[in-house]
């Protein structure tokens, strides 16, 4: 590659990011607004401050991309996930018939200061760009550059449609994508052109009735609710009603989509995690049905068992996805969210 020191950088910071759901928040970068941290468990409120999810939007004719950026935290990956996607920026464009397609990825080279050339030898054509930030690190501040001479415009976020707010663990937090643009969120976010916020909490997402209430602060095209992953039988007895109920007292019509969890995929050589699948999804059903008898007609339940498709290749242990388990998942995501959005948006 030419060296580093043949282009002449201009930096740009962006405003307000996208896919964030509270503009009352503590950093810019965090997901939860600042009166949450009172009301919800301490790893729980930890876990909001990474920006998972969370995206900017612009315009340029560069011929080259560079960031420079700085994070929260030291670990710049895991053991089941690569630099990229635990602590780098993503970045997609839009191709001449308007589809926003993947260009480049900065690969994180430090902490807290991480400084790395995205792409070079773009045609120069202007285009619209968004670029994802990190999945499971905090994020203090970002600088995109540009090659000398080169524009760029931050475009202001697009709040013509109204998001889809998906509540989850893990696995919607983003483990384990290779890059922060492939959790399922940010997919549906380009597939179906509007905001998917990204509120999914690593080893949590286990109906805490206060975010209920948080939650049905979001006028919401459709919540997704996606926790099994993180309870058993026993918590989802205790939880889901509560929970679902404090969402409902907010926004009594707006479509939920209860989904269960994705079945392990060595399930099939372990008789335990088969007992756990049976019995958290009957619990989850029983609430699903209570609500029902009480008349809601807005309440959708998706069956987990095929989500991550029926090879046993989509995760990296049997629980979280690779991009191809996210993929999947995506694809039976999709035409249901479409059903549920109002058409005449």
């Amino acid at each position: 590659m030419t060296d580093q020191t043949q282009i002449s950088w201009e930096w740009h910071e962006p405003g307000e990011p996208e896919g964030k759901a509270w503009p009352d928040t503590t950093r810019q970068y965090d997901r939860l607004p600042t009166r949450a941290e009172a009301l919800i468990p301490d790893v729980v409120w930890n876990l909001s401050r990474n920006s998972s999810g969370m995206f900017t939007r612009f315009r340029s004719n560069a011929t080259a991309f560079r960031a420079r950026w700085t994070l929260g935290n030291e670990q710049l990956a895991m053991p089941h996930m690569p630099a990229t996607s635990v602590s780098g920026l993503d970045l997609y464009g839009t191709d001449d018939s308007g589809n926003l397609r993947w260009i480049g990825v900065a690969q994180p080279n430090g902490a807290p200061e991480s400084d790395a050339e995205i792409i070079r030898d773009l045609d120069g054509k202007e285009r619209d760009y968004v670029i994802w930030f990190p999945l499971f690190n905090n994020l203090e501040k970002v600088e995109i550059g540009v090659n000398d001479g080169a524009s760029l415009t931050f475009l202001p976020p697009d709040t013509s449609r109204k998001p889809v707010l998906y509540y989850g663990t893990s696995i919607i937090h983003g483990a384990c994508a290779s890059r922060s643009g492939m959790c399922l969120p940010s997919i549906l976010t380009r597939r179906l052109g509007r905001t998917v916020f990204n509120l999914g909490f690593s080893g949590n997402g286990r109906m805490e009735e206060a975010l209920g209430h948080l939650y049905g602060e979001i006028d919401a095209a459709v919540f997704v609710i996606d926790c099994l992953p993180n309870m058993e039988a026993d918590m989802i007895r205790e939880r889901a009603l509560p929970f679902l109920r404090a969402l409902r007292e907010h926004r009594p019509d707006t479509p939920i989509v209860l989904v269960e969890d994705r079945t392990y995929t060595n399930t099939w050589a372990i008789p335990s995690r088969r007992a756990r699948h049976e019995g958290s999804r009957r619990e989850l059903r029983a609430a699903y049905d209570t609500l029902i008898a009480e008349g809601d007609r807005n309440l959708i339940y998706l069956e987990g068992e095929h989500l991550l498709g029926d090879d046993e290749e989509g995760t990296v242990d049997s629980s979280h996805p690779t991009d191809l388990g996210f993929m999947r998942m995506a694809d039976i995501f999709e035409p249901i969210l479409r059903r549920l959005i109002d058409p005449n948006e």
